[in-house]
């Protein structure tokens, strides 16, 4: 894990009156960045300080556990965003840098208690501020009440010993070198006692506690001092003991300078938004090297600079913002005299790329997504209203280009608000919004990576909404109980990927649910489930169907069980396969299924599967349509305020979804009911004229997934 950051240097420590102060701080090395950090439940609060003296502000902060196990979660404030690049790297960035003068908090999670962190900052045009390590926890000082330490027995007149579990000291640099200085800090011993500080078997120098049992002490090592893995002791006067057991650098005074060491340049040839890359390679020792990223018109972006050491060697960290347009890309690293250049390509991670026409469409028009996907293969597009019923499905091949294009007509009565199409191809999936009478939104989405995990596996939840907003996530256990809860904030790109560590859930079906203000999304998984159910059954409320009507199925089996469910058409091609879970009664249904608008007429088959059982079902597709219809209960049709009209018709199409607008003069919405046609495709419903109607003539529209229909009636 070291290897991902180059050399931190960790100058000073806060120091009030010879001991530590109630939190440890490492300070970068232009010596104007502090950091503390405290722990408080369970979590670490790392705060990073921006000096008054300081002449930069600080852009970014690249944070990586050194020992506590992976990231879990964080939180930000004061306009601060996280981004996870790895499972144990979280990059965080600012809309406003952090100013001479200012600080910031972060609070982090991790797999494991008593987390070690290492961190880089930057300032806007990606040049290192400051760098430092071993940032340790130490107990919040919030709500404790002062103690007097000068005594040195317990409640129980015991003497105190003066080293515990609780004795922990650190050297500063963490990378002491022969004949070098450093200090000895240290946290938990007993207090105003004696101790010595060896270096393996010679003892370098003694000092006395504080009053609260801390420490910071100064001392050498000695210049003969071979370089290698050395452990540094400190023992009391009973000989009891501290290790911590480091490597000793060879003296700067033996490094020779590096003579004619020719310019190069090592970085990868792929990058991703969000990646955070290392660039490194040699030069000309201590001289300063200037970095810079140009797109493929040869236009600089970022312009860094970076220092060689002593032995010719350079490296920084290069962080790929999140809008960074895909294409190709130069490096270029110069050091006066001579340039070496390092050709790289932004891609995307997705083999789905899809957009729509324009972002903002009009009842009536016609939306058109354009883009690639993976070639000489199938994908399907869903369709879904702001409510989140589905609308519209169609397959589409992609031919041998990757090229697709998607075209759907709106309603000329659609609800305005944010539409959602789901494009899947394979096991690639892609979200495309637009906005029907505005500019669209981004809804809450929230998906896992897999239906079933291992208690030994990490379940991904992925989660996409409004960028940088805070989202409560709470997993539900099969007792409908919560067994965990967590706070995080949407990316900049309004992605979030959250890792959940289910070691210790017991076997059964779960859910995850987050939730924004009023909106709330929910998924469900499971952990341990085998595959195998026993007997399955499925029914539909229905055998007979048109293109673009919606599948609801209903299915029994053993309870907690994986189902594999899937749709194929006449030609025995698979449409579309998705898992479902029965639950503790072992009942499971489906409404993800819809024959596409333009279904083939036949005999298409649903089927599910789990393990060595499975069972299928025949559904016929006709594609004879009956004219759809609309009759009113009145003969010419007028109403007075407060009558109620009968809204009824036929042809709508077997149990199909219905939405009933009411339209102004304009065609502007004045009410909106939802309902469903019988299994015959009639459909009856009733709607009273309001108070305070306005006398005019007035227009009913019916909307069933595949055609419409319209009415007038008068308002006396």
């Amino acid at each position: 894990m070291a290897d991902k950051f180059s050399r931190g240097i960790l100058l000073s420590f806060l120091l009030v009156a010879g001991t530590l102060i109630p939190f440890v701080g490492s300070q970068a090395a232009s010596g104007f960045i502090t950091v503390a950090s405290t722990q408080s439940e369970g979590a670490t609060i790392l705060e990073y300080k921006n000096s008054e003296k300081s002449t930069s502000a600080i852009k970014s902060i690249i944070l990586e556990t050194e020992k506590g196990g992976s990231v879990e979660s964080f939180q930000t404030e004061n306009g601060w965003f996280g981004k996870k690049t790895s499972a144990d790297i979280i990059t965080f960035t600012s809309t406003a840098s952090l100013k001479p003068g200012e600080s910031i908090k972060f609070t982090i999670k991790t797999s494991q208690p008593n987390a070690v962190f290492k961190w880089k900052a930057f300032d806007e045009k990606g040049v290192e501020l400051g760098s430092g390590s071993s940032i340790n926890q130490t107990p919040s000082q919030e709500n404790t009440t002062p103690q007097d330490n000068t005594s040195k027995e317990n409640n129980n007149g015991e003497q105190s010993p003066v080293i515990s579990d609780k004795s922990v000291f650190r050297l500063i640099p963490s990378t002491p070198r022969v004949g070098s200085s450093m200090r000895v800090v240290g946290e938990g011993f007993g207090p105003n006692e004696k101790l010595d500080f060896y270096i393996g078997s010679n003892k370098i120098t003694s000092f006395v506690t504080g009053s609260n049992g801390n420490f910071v002490a100064s001392a050498k090592i000695p210049e003969n001092q071979q370089p290698d893995r050395t452990d540094f002791v400190v023992k009391d006067i009973g000989g009891n003991q501290k290790v911590v057991s480091l490597r000793i650098q060879e003296s700067l005074t033996r490094i020779a300078p590096a003579q004619n060491v020719k310019l190069t340049i090592n970085a990868d040839n792929v990058y991703h938004r969000g990646d955070t890359k290392t660039i490194s390679g040699t030069g000309p020792s201590d001289i300063t090297l200037t970095i810079s990223i140009e797109n493929s018109d040869g236009q600089s972006i970022t312009t860094s600079t970076v220092k060689t050491d002593s032995t010719g060697a350079y490296s920084l960290t290069h962080v790929v913002p999140i809008d960074r347009a895909l294409g190709n890309y130069i490096i270029k690293v110069t050091d006066g005299k001579n340039t070496v250049f390092h050709p790289y390509t932004v891609e995307t991670t997705s083999k789905i790329i899809l957009s729509p026409l324009k972002e903002k469409y009009e009842a009536g028009e016609t939306v058109i997504i354009n883009g690639t996907a993976i070639p000489n293969q199938n994908i399907q597009f869903v369709v879904k209203e702001p409510t989140g019923l589905e609308l519209y499905s169609k397959q589409i091949q992609v031919g041998n280009n990757g090229k697709v294009s998607f075209e759907y007509n709106l309603d000329i009565a659609a609800k305005k608000g944010t539409y959602v199409v789901d494009a899947t191809q394979q096991n690639e999936e892609a979200v495309i919004l637009f906005g029907v009478g505005a500019v669209p939104q981004p809804p809450l989405i929230i998906k896992m990576d897999q239906v079933n995990y291992k208690t030994t596996e990490h379940a991904i939840i992925n989660i996409r909404g409004q960028p940088s907003s805070k989202i409560s996530l709470i997993i539900i256990d099969p007792s409908d109980k919560q067994k965990f809860a967590d706070t995080i904030t949407i990316g900049l790109d309004g992605l979030y990927t959250y890792t959940l560590d289910v070691g210790g859930y017991s076997p059964g079906v779960y859910s995850a649910v987050i939730t924004r203000g009023n909106e709330k999304v929910e998924t469900k998984f499971s952990i341990g489930l085998q595959t195998g159910s026993g007997p399955i059954t499925i029914k539909t409320i229905k055998d007979t169907f048109l293109p673009g009507d919606p599948i609801l199925l209903l299915g029994e089996t053993s309870p907690n069980s994986i189902i594999t469910i899937s749709l194929k058409d006449p030609g025995d091609n698979k449409i579309k396969t998705v898992d479902v879970l029965s639950d503790k009664k072992g009942i499971f249904s489906s409404t993800v299924f819809r024959f596409p608008g333009d279904a083939q007429q036949g005999v298409w088959v649903i089927e599910a599967q789990s393990g060595v059982n499975h069972v299928s079902k025949e559904l016929t597709v006709k594609t004879k349509e009956e004219n759809m219809t609309i009759v009113l209960d009145k003969n010419p049709p007028e109403y007075r305020v407060g009558d109620i009209v009968n809204i009824a018709g036929s042809g709508a199409g077997q149990s199909s979804n219905l939405i009933i607008t009411i339209l102004g003069s304009e065609k502007t919405e004045i009410e909106r009911l939802g309902i469903t046609s019988t299994s015959h495709g009639d459909y009856d419903t009733v709607w009273q004229v309001p108070s305070g109607f306005s006398p005019g003539t007035y227009t009913i529209h019916v909307q069933a997934p595949t055609k419409t229909v319209e009415a007038t009636f008068t308002v006396k």
